[in-house]
Order: C-alpha cells, then structure tokens, then sequence
C-alpha cells in the first residue's frame, strides 16, 4: 500500500475493550486479551523486517481508577494507599495526572522509554496534548515542562524517534515551545470533511474557508503538520453512521460520482502541503460499516471482502496505494515539507484550485483540483508571471489522475497525447483536460 509507518492504539493494558484504548490501567504492558510483551515485541519486528515504522499511541493525560473493575481491583490511582498521581477527574471519567508530582513524572518518563527502549517503536503519539498543558483557560506549566523534557530527553538518547502531539485548541508552535516533531492537523480534517459532505452546488459558499484558508495554514504554520484521518472521525459512527466517508458523500446521484469524491479527497489529502498523512484503516477501501460497529459486533475491524480490484471499494484502495507511491517517489513533495509550495490558480465558481510543490532534479510537480462535478475537456490554468520557473518550462506530462479507469473513474479526460504547456499574450498557460471531482498531476520539467 506505499504506507511508511503504522500507529497502533489500544495497545496499552485498558480497563474497557469498547473504550478502545484510552483508559489506561498499566502503562508497562499491552493490553491482555491481544498478546503479551513478547507477541507485542514479534510485531514490531515483523513491521520492521518489512520496512515499515511503528508509531504508539500513548495516553500522558489521564488514566483509569475504577477500584471495582474486574479485572483491576487496584489501579495505578492508590496503589500504594496513597493518592500518587492525580490531580482532578477528567471529563472521561479518569482521573488527570498531576505533573506537580516527581511520581507521576517518573512513571510516564519510564513507560514512554520503555517503549522506545525495549519494544523499539518508532515514534509515540501522545493523546490529548489540549488538556494536559490547558485547562480553564489556563496553562499547566508543570505538563509544559513535563513534555519538553521528555521530547528533550527522546531526541538526544534516540534520534529519529518521532514525537507527535494531538492538540485541538490550537496551542501556539508546539514544535518550538515543546520540542514535538509533528502535530496533527484536526482542521484539516474537519474542513476536508465538511467539503465532501457539501451538495456540490453550495461547495462555491464554503470554497474560501475549506479550500482557500486550507492551503493558506498548510503553508504558514508555525507547527509541522500532519493531514490526519484518525478514529476520532470514524469511530462515531457507531452512533452516527454520518461519520464514515461513504456516507459523507451521500448527496450524490450515484456511485460513479460517490467514489469520485472520495479519490479526490485523498487526492487532496496526500497533495496538500504537509508533513504527511494519516488513514485510518477501513477509509482506503471506503467500507460503508464503520470499523467500531463492526468491532462491537466482534468481526474483524476490516471487510476484507470488499478488497477486490473489480469493485469500486478495490479500485479506491489502488487509488490511494497509487497516490502514497507518487508521494514516497517524487521528494517534491515531502523534501521541505511544507515550505515548497506556491499558489497558481484558483477558480470558486468553478470549484477548481491549482498549486505548485517543490523543484527536484529540474521536475516540478503541478497539482489541480476539481472539487465540482461538471468536467472539462479543455480548461486553461495560466501560470504566474512573477513565478521566475514559468519561463523555464520545457514541457509537461501528466504522471497521475484520479480519472483513470483502472481507480473507477471514466478515463476520458486524459493528457497524456496531449501538448499541455501552450503560450498567451501574458505568458503561459496550461490546457488540461480536467475530470469531474478528480485531482491531476502534472510533473514539469525545467529547463
């Protein structure tokens, strides 16, 4: 599938099976009924044989204490008889750790090493960043401290292990404030979900706001995002199937333009300036059950019946293979992350947006896309006279469209035979054949 790294949650030992991992009773074991620590050791090493990097969920913020559990009479809250580690109960149900504690330091300090150390995971994904440093309105500067000497600490014994923060409240520059890598882009993910779930003929009212604004932060952020499709947005759908992404679109006429709508969404994911991406397992083949439902009917999170390259859902899911590999395979688009980006074109009426991402080795990479459902065999998208490259343009070929047919799509709106650069009084432009709800790419080479 092109996927470089995996996250895991629900790995830590939790009180809860349906409370998928996030209220931690131990944090030095994985959770009983999925292995022991040799099973979870075997894992990642398998991950790794195969080149791919394992990311943890880990959970600094609250943890469990419900003394009348079965299966922990004594949880890590009074352990000793004494109150160690709490400060407050969480809005949860668990309790918030008190990080004024030299205790609760200490043990967190060991779990998240212990994981790198010992279980050599790749990277820790640390869960409501929001409401351990800020609550009431008012920081916590002994969680401030607390996470800064821990990345600190990572970074120096462990280089290349990632840190990755989950805020919602937009907390100013985690990365320099706290030393996190990444952060999760939440925004990105509600405005990106908003769009798909818009009527096509009321996307033009939104255009500025999911479209616009998104390229605007994606390019100057003071935080290194990532474009996340989490269980945060799927796993709801249990009480509400509005969550999963094929029902998101489910003000369209048909399958054909259903699918198309989401091939450009991904498209748009991948594309979009960005420290990478995120997909929940489940979302690449556009399952129509959402994985919590299919859990809490004790069948596999997967439908595995539906990866089929004869289905639409096994066209989608090679559409998205297809997509991680232009991404793995052109450094223009995650050798300087976000910073190799430049507007080209935009059209609201039109629902059509085109951006430059970076130079390598003289090729160029051009991105459109069609968030409409009308079509165009010829569209011009002029290029930006103050750009200094336009003039070094040789010529241009398409190297990717979510159109093709073997992803779904119709496969009549190609460029491959096609002269794409073309000159104009004011200079150049391209003239593309554009798909309804598709995403092309264009690879320019310079000169």
């Amino acid at each position: 599938m092109g996927f470089t790294h995996v996250e895991m949650y629900g790995i830590l030992d939790h009180a809860r099976k349906w409370e998928r991992g996030y209220q931690i009773a131990n944090y030095f074991a994985p959770y009983r009924d999925s292995g022991t620590c040799d099973d979870l050791k075997y894992l990642v090493d398998l991950l790794h044989q195969n080149g791919i990097g394992v990311i943890l969920d880990w959970i600094p913020t609250h943890y469990h204490h419900d003394h009348q559990s079965h299966y922990f009479s004594v949880s890590l809250h009074e352990y000793d008889g004494t109150n160690l580690h709490a400060s407050c109960p969480s809005r949860w149900g668990t309790l918030y750790f008190d990080f004024n504690k030299e205790e609760t330091r200490r043990v967190l300090f060991a779990s998240a090493l212990y994981y790198i150390d010992r279980l050599h995971i790749d990277g820790i994904r640390f869960d409501a960043v929001s409401q351990m440093i800020r609550r009431n309105r008012q920081d916590i500067p002994s969680a401030i401290s607390f996470l800064r000497e821990l990345n600190q600490t990572i970074h120096r014994h462990y280089p290349g292990v990632l840190c990755i923060a989950e805020e919602t409240e937009g907390y100013p520059n985690l990365n320099r404030n706290m030393n996190f890598d990444l952060k999760w882009n939440i925004g990105w993910s509600n405005d990106a979900r908003n769009l798909l779930r818009t009527p096509y003929a009321e996307r033009p009212q939104h255009w500025k706001q999911k479209v616009l604004d998104v390229l605007h932060w994606a390019r100057w952020s003071d935080d290194k995002m990532i474009l996340t499709l989490s269980h945060d947005d799927t796993d709801s759908g249990a009480h509400n199937s509005n969550c999963i992404l094929l029902n998101l679109v489910s003000h369209a006429r048909n399958d054909m333009d259903k699918f198309s709508d989401l091939r450009n969404f991904f498209a748009w994911q991948i594309c979009v300036p960005s420290r990478g991406h995120l997909i929940h397992m489940g979302d690449e083949i556009a399952q129509p059950i959402s994985w919590y439902q299919r859990f809490c009917r004790e069948l596999s999170s997967m439908d595995w019946s539906l990866d089929n390259s004869s289905t639409l859902h096994g066209q989608i899911q090679q559409c998205v293979r297809d997509l991680n590999h232009l991404y793995i395979n052109h450094p223009q688009f995650w050798q300087y992350g976000e910073q190799d980006f430049s507007m080209i074109y935009e059209y609201g009426p039109n629902l059509i947006v085109a951006y430059h991402r970076g130079i390598h080795n003289n090729r160029r990479i051009a991105i459109i896309h069609n968030f409409s459902n009308r079509g165009y065999k010829s569209y011009d998208v002029p290029l930006p006279g103050s750009d200094p490259n336009v003039a070094r343009i040789r010529h241009a070929i398409e190297i990717f469209n979510t159109d093709y047919p073997q992803y779904g799509g119709s496969g009549l709106f190609q460029n491959q035979q096609n002269e794409i650069v073309h000159n104009h009084s004011n200079g150049k432009l391209f003239k593309l054949s554009i798909p309804p709800l598709a995403t092309v790419v264009i690879e320019e080479n310079l000169a």
